[in-house]
């Protein structure tokens, strides 16, 4: 992207460059799965479609004020910013740093949209009981304090461990709870490929910055542990993700039709592929590594609707 030829995005095209809204898959698809497990799991109960379409639009919230807040800390660090000398590009959302918003603008954003989404939680615990308190106050935090002081978690190589706990196990748990009223294990343990592949999204960011990140403190997992053990644990995330189902349809804890979602594996092995040639010029490590953070969000997106697909087909037509 360039400042000099491109005019600056405004009114909502601006704030969903702001809220990073290519990635807003990851919040989305875990409210799905866990409102058609409820269904799946729970013959004869009766869908709540307005709890669903708030629990979705808290989710989404909750997704906007982290990705906030991750700018905003992002860019006071200096990681976001670019320096010719050290060969960084601009980062994040880019509306900070290419001078389109200010950080009053992104610290308002913020506020508003985990403000509203706590509303929402609260609402929700009056329907659904207190587990969705907990997990509202969860989410909150986990949304602040990923890259805000004095936790930090981002900076700290936790990141992985807060993207799988909050969106992958919390939301799709979230809206499981919201429309049964009751805690199961069960929504946990089907939620862990979601969680992988989220998490794939986060750590395909962090390979392509191992170079940036480190100059300014940062610890991430690729730089604990370095680019080519990094590349195998994207193996993990990505085929995990796919041994997972395999797995739950052998026990037949999930039916036949969840393994739709293997039509998407021919994209997660191209991705696997890609994830061995990130270049090492900086720029260009950059623009490839940002196709494949997109890509590995589209995977994800993808990945989710053929898992929730296959679910709805067995629940409609087989049950």
């Amino acid at each position: 992207m360039s400042e000099n030829t491109n005019l600056p995005p405004k009114g909502l095209k601006l704030f969903f460059m702001a809220a990073r809204a290519y990635s807003f898959p990851a919040s989305i698809i875990p409210v799905l799965f866990g409102s058609v497990l409820a269904v799946v799991l729970n013959p004869g109960l009766q869908f709540n479609y307005f709890l669903f379409v708030l629990t979705l639009i808290g989710c989404v919230l909750v997704h906007i004020g982290t990705n906030m807040v991750n700018d905003i800390y992002d860019y006071e660090k200096g990681i976001d910013k670019a320096d010719k000398e050290l060969g960084i590009p601009h980062g994040g959302s880019m509306v900070i740093s290419l001078g389109y918003v200010s950080m009053d603008y992104m610290k308002k954003g913020a506020v508003i949209s985990l403000f509203i989404a706590f509303l929402i939680g609260v609402y929700l615990y009056t329907q659904s009981g207190i587990w969705i308190l907990y997990l509202s106050l969860f989410g909150l935090l986990s949304a602040i304090f990923y890259t805000a002081k004095p936790i930090a978690l981002k900076y700290k190589a936790l990141g992985d461990i807060q993207v799988i706990l909050s969106f992958g196990l919390g939301m799709t748990l979230g809206a499981y709870i919201v429309q049964t009223g009751t805690f199961s294990y069960l929504p946990l343990i089907f939620s862990i490929p979601l969680g992988l592949l989220i998490d794939a999204i986060l750590h395909s960011n962090n390979i392509r910055d191992i170079n940036f990140d480190g100059k300014f403190g940062v610890k991430t997992l690729p730089i604990l542990i370095g680019e080519k053990l990094s590349v195998k644990f994207y193996y993990f995330l990505i085929l995990g993700a796919y041994i997972c189902v395999i797995i739950f349809v052998a026990l037949k804890m999930l039916p036949s039709f969840a393994l739709l979602s293997l039509v998407t594996l021919p994209l997660a092995l191209k991705l696997v592929k890609m994830s061995e040639g990130f270049p090492p010029e900086a720029q260009a490590r950059f623009d490839y590594g940002t196709k494949h953070i997109m890509m590995t969000a589209q995977l994800n997106m993808v990945f989710g609707l053929t898992l929730v697909l296959g679910l709805l087909i067995s629940y409609l037509f087989f049950i």
